[in-house]
């Protein structure tokens, strides 16, 4: 990396040195002689830094000579940045002080010619220390005999502009693979697979492929996909299933919770999980994680993508799957697809050329998508000639992998100097890791990596750098936001080869030594502390530190932790338990990017304000942060303060509008404080997120237009919420003060909570949003008539909660027309109206052509719908059954249905399950008048999960035949319910719950004959006081949950004959418990076999060798 950090901080330095900062402040003057002597050497230097980077792969003189020459730079680079930082404090403290007492503008000004003169003579000194040492240096470049070069970028052409950043290219000759691995998954009992090839040849694409296959995720009820790569770790691996399979992010911390919800989220299932890029050949810890496997249902699958046989063999992969090489042809094709890019008569003469290059990559698809986009660059014949006979292919060699890495490592040598040392910054991050895009950015910057301008704002050129990174192939597998925009990405293996000794990447527990030399660390896990805390004293010059998972063992970061870093360019402590930071933190002047996420501060120092270069303030979820400084707004370089969760803060220090250069700002609170004036929003170019807070403080309608919403297009995603305030002049001030607040007619989110107007805005009952894609409109309690979002045409997502006094969702128009209203229109959510009588005013229900979810809670005198022809789930509850009998007549296509609170409903309507027969899932809650579902539940052939809870009255449920499909039943609160039969007929039931079903006193007798069920859960029967002997025919046993159950008091026999029973957890069951004690209760003989076992909370045993 010397290199490339060589070059571009040259040009940081040549910036600095001519930056208008030191003219405007009169210190050019003083410092002029050194200034040009820095310029020249620099200059000198730049002339052979070209030949030295060719060079010094083969020259290890040559390249300690860079790394010594890297070390002055970098000195030279602190030292003007100490100043420029110097005089920005003085230029701060000017303005403010302008700003509060104008009288005093002459004594300040006298005062700060007086320290600038003694700066510049102070600056002068250790510049011209700093060039003597660079000269020393750069007189050395004699004996190296360099030529002389004019220094230029790689590249000065630019990709074509109809192509895009980001390519999906073609997946070519997969097909086989996918198929033979599908095969595997699910037509074979083995049940561990593995894809074993060399980096860069697919198999993280083929098993892409395999997993969204239609076919698969039809034959599991939950996939899971974990990207494991290096650093294997127990805990954080199942963090990342429980993360994967809910869809949100896991905070657990204690290593018992974090099993337990894993087994919540499994257990009773049929899962495939995925572990993506597995090196760790760790024994003992696969040991602990194959059994998760058996904690699931009969069928549950493992697919594992590793480079590494041993892993295979460990993870009890009996014949591993070899993905081979693409053939040449289709390497070629990918390889062309990039490269000629509509080019191909230009390209024509290449052809041949090109053909030997792809055959180098050896059947890689990612060498010939990473070579196939450098070639896109190159137009002579003699540059792709270069290429194919570059001596690169003969360094790395024959064997297997050679061909990505050549690749790669080509296509990075022939980055420019600003694309490389971004790439090689984020070898700080583990193989694996997930990067946000955002937060890379952010460290870019606060590292100089990406330039300013006037004209650009340096996000945006960031991003410019990664989409330049990913269409190289040097960034893969991206996740995107509802707006199609990358929010994570992996990085490649390469980065870890091309860091250097700059970055170093360490993991928590381990003794390790960093070298002097390191500039970037991050350290990862999150098991224990550092076991030498002293180990960061050699770190002195370190300009990033990043804690990447967290440590909750960390509770304090003592004053000389700071006074350590003086280099400091990027701290990330987030997710500690620290509870206050030292004032010192105010020494580290070169700050830019902090991160104090998840943390358990109050409050933060006074010292932060004096962090004047601090670009990003990242808070997010610091729940116990009650304020902000007061000066925060002498951070007039902050472009990111993140406060996002900060629950407990409740109002914002005055200035935030003085703070120019603020582009994040997800939250804005207002109070009735002066300090908090929505004005201070004006002139915020603010981008993203914008949640504005206790709106019932702004009474000012002129206030409301000065925040300047309209202006703000960059702005995404707005909420507006009001607490609830029931003076009447509130009311009517509110709509004039809504109107105000006009968003920009780019936004794509809107969601309003808590208005208590009784019309909404003018903006807002036009099509004036439209590009809206999602509307939440929560708690509007007064408004009559909704706005005419049917003519929205983007409009994908809607939810309308709590407007009491709404009778039609839409107007007299509301039906005209229908093919062109709601034409975008998914998901619709209906809750808490009462006064809902129809869909609209005329009567012509219309259609919702592409609606998949509808649900509609307590909307008691709805009676209408429009025609749902792509319905596939519905939830109604506490509605009408004229509005159930509607939706009978109506819907076609479901999968899943919710029926709930109908308490006079005594049958389904007719049509309701027989027109749908694709059913897979149905809940029928609280309808007590309903005595059989036995002739209605018969028609559905494919329905998997059936739920009855609070049926009171409900006697028949089953039939002598149907629903042999049956996967999971559930019935709660059924008093006079008859399990005796059809219950044999569920031959493929794998979970079943019972629940304060009163009447049942033991297991019904045909249970006996579900050999397929795996997990059993028994709560609140309080009449049930034994389990029959037969127990032991539920041969597929893995889990029994026994709650509340006062009348058992003993376990039979049989039980220890379930030999796959996992887990048994008994809870309020006095006498059982006491039977149940281990070692010494009567019982225990019976469960002892069973390895995880819970009576009244606590394990009494955890068998090791489990998850």
């Amino acid at each position: 990396m010397a290199e490339a950090v060589l070059s571009a901080l040259m040009e940081v330095l040549f910036q600095k040195t001519a930056s208008q900062i030191f003219q405007k402040n009169g210190l050019l003057g003083s410092t002029k002689k050194e200034m040009l002597n820095l310029q020249s050497t620099l200059s000198t230097i730049q002339a052979v830094l070209q030949d030295a980077e060719d060079r010094q792969m083969k020259e290890k003189a040559l390249k300690n000579w860079l790394v010594k020459l890297k070390d002055i730079v970098y000195e030279a680079d602190d030292l003007l940045d100490e100043y420029m930082t110097e005089l920005l404090r003085h230029k701060v403290v000017l303005d403010d002080r302008e700003t509060r007492y104008c009288v005093f503008h002459a004594v300040n000004s006298l005062y700060l010619s007086g320290t600038l003169i003694f700066l510049g003579y102070s600056m002068k000194l250790k510049l011209k220390q700093v060039v003597e040492k660079l000269d020393l240096v750069a007189n050395e470049r004699a004996k190296f005999h360099f030529r002389d070069v004019v220094y230029e970028k790689r590249f000065s052409c630019e990709r074509p502009q109809s192509d895009s950043y980001v390519i999906e290219s073609k997946i070519l000759g997969r097909n086989k693979d996918k198929k033979n691995i599908i095969k595997l998954l699910i037509g074979s009992d083995v049940s561990v697979v593995s894809i074993i090839g060399i980096g860069g040849i697919g198999k993280t694409t083929v098993a892409k492929l395999v997993y969204n296959d239609a076919v698969v995720e039809n034959s599991f009820d939950t996939r899971i996909w974990v990207c494991v790569s290096e650093g294997f770790n127990v805990k954080r691996l199942l963090k990342a299933i429980i993360e994967s399979g809910t869809g949100s992010s896991c905070n657990l911390v204690e290593m018992d919770v974090i099993q337990r919800r894993v087994q919540e989220l499994i257990l009773g299932k049929k899962f495939l999980l995925v572990l993506d890029d597995v090196w760790d050949d760790d024994h003992e810890k696969y040991e602990r994680l194959k059994n998760l496997v058996h904690n699931g249902l009969d069928g549950s699958k493992l697919l594992v993508t590793t480079r590494n046989e041993k892993v295979a063999l460990l993870v009890g992969t009996t014949n591993p799957y070899r993905l081979e090489g693409l053939s040449d042809g289709d390497c070629w094709s990918l390889f062309q697809e990039l490269a000629y890019k509509n080019r191909q008569k230009e390209l024509l003469a290449l052809e041949e050329v090109g053909k030997e290059i792809a055959k180098k990559c050896r059947g890689v698809p990612l060498a010939a998508k990473a070579l196939g986009s450098l070639m896109c660059l190159k137009n002579q014949k003699s540059e792709w000639s270069f290429i194919r006979d570059c001596a690169m292919w003969d360094l790395m060699g024959h064997e297997d992998g050679a061909g990505i890495l050549s690749a790669l490592k080509l296509s990075y040598e022939y980055l420019p100097t600003h694309l490389k040392q971004c790439f090689a910054y984020c070898s700080i991050f583990p193989k694996g890791y997930r990067i946000n895009k955002n937060t890379l950015i952010h460290l870019w910057m606060a590292e100089g990596f990406v330039p300013s301008s006037e004209s650009i704002p340096p996000e945006e050129v960031g991003n410019g750098y990664f989409n330049e990174l990913l269409w190289r192939s040097f960034f893969q597998n991206v996740r995107r936001d509802f707006d199609g925009n990358i929010v994570e990405c992996d990085m490649h293996d390469l980065a870890k080869s091309v860091g250097g000794v700059d970055c170093l990447t360490t993991e928590f527990g381990k003794e390790v030594i960093i070298p002097v030399a390191t500039r970037h660390l991050s350290m990862f896990g999150n098991e224990v502390v550092p076991k030498n805390p002293g180990m960061l004293k050699s770190a002195q010059n370190l300009r990033s530190f990043l804690l990447l998972d967290g440590q909750r063992n960390i509770t304090k970061v003592s004053k000389s932790f700071f006074l350590s870093f003086r280099s400091i360019r990027a701290l990330d402590c987030s997710g500690t338990s620290i509870k206050k930071l030292s004032n010192s933190i105010g020494t580290l002047l070169h700050l830019r990017y902090l991160n104090l996420s998840h943390t358990l501060l109050r409050t933060l120092p006074k010292s932060i304000c004096c962090l004047l270069n601090l670009e990003a303030l990242i808070l997010k979820h610091c729940n116990h942060l009650i304020e902000l400084p007061a000066e925060i707004r002498k951070l007039v370089n902050l472009r990111h303060l993140d406060i996002y969760g900060c629950t407990s803060l409740t109002m914002l220090p005055g200035g935030i509008g003085q703070m120019r250069s603020l582009q994040t700002l997800p939250v804005y609170i207002v109070s009735d404080a002066a300090a908090s004036d929505i004005s201070e929003l004006q002139r915020l170019d603010l981008h993203g997120e914008l949640m504005i807070k206790n709106l019932e403080n702004l009474s000012n309608e002129i206030c409301a237009k000065n925040a300047n919403l309209k202006g703000k297009r960059h702005i995404r995603f707005l909420k507006l919420i009001w607490a609830q305030v029931e003076e009447m002049e509130t009311r009517e001030n509110v709509e004039r003060v809504v109107e105000g607040l006009q968003p920009n007619s780019d936004l794509r989110k809107l969601h309003l909570e808590g208005y208590i107007g009784a019309n909404f805005p003018s903006w807002l009952m036009t099509t004036y949003l439209v590009n809206i894609v999602e509307l939440s409109l929560l708690k509007c309690h007064r408004c009559v008539e909704l706005p005419q979002l049917e003519k929205l045409p983007f409009l994908e997502v809607l939810t309308v909660d709590g407007m009491d006094s709404a009778m039609y969702f839409c107007g007299s128009s509301g039906g005209k027309d229908s093919a062109t209203h709601f034409a975008s229109l998914k998901q619709l959510t209906l809750r808490n109206m009462p006064c809902l009588l129809g869909w609209s005013v005329n009567e012509d229900h219309g259609i919702l052509p592409h609606l998949k979810k509808f649900t509609c809670e307590a909307c008691p005198s709805l009676n209408n719908l429009p025609y749902l022809p792509s319905l596939n789930s519905l939830e109604l509850s506490d509605c009408s059954s004229e509005l159930l009998a509607e939706t009978a007549a109506n819907v076609t296509s479901l999968t899943h249905l919710m029926i709930s609170g109908f308490l006079e409903l005594i049958h389904l309507p007719e049509g309701l399950l027989k027109n749908n027969i694709s059913l897979l899932s149905v809940e029928i809650r609280d309808c007590p008048e309903i005595r059989s579902l036995s002739s209605e539940l018969k028609v559905l052939p494919c329905i998997e999960s059936l739920s009855i809870s609070n049926c009171k009255n409900l006697s028949s449920l089953f039939d002598s035949c149907g629903l042999g499909t049956l996967k999971s039943l559930s019935i709660h609160g059924c008093h006079n319910i008859s399990l005796e039969k059809g219950l044999q007929n569920l031959q493929f039931l794998q979970y079943a719950s019972l629940s304060d079903c009163g009447n049942l006193t033991t297991l019904p007798m045909p249970m006996q004959h579900l050999t397929s069920l795996q997990t059993l859960h028994i709560w609140s029967c309080s009449e049930m006081y034994m389990l029959p002997e037969w127990l032991r025919d539920l041969s597929s046993l893995r889990e029994l949950e026994l709650w509340y159950c006062g009348k058992l008091s003993s376990l039979p026999e049989s039980v220890k004959n379930l030999t796959k029973l996992q887990f048994l957890s008994i809870w309020g069951c006095p006498n059982l418990g006491l039977r149940c004690r281990k070692d010494v209760g009567e019982d225990w003989h019976k469960i002892k076999h069973v390895p995880f076992i819970k009576i009244n909370g606590p394990y009494i045993q955890a068998m090791t060798g489990y998850p």
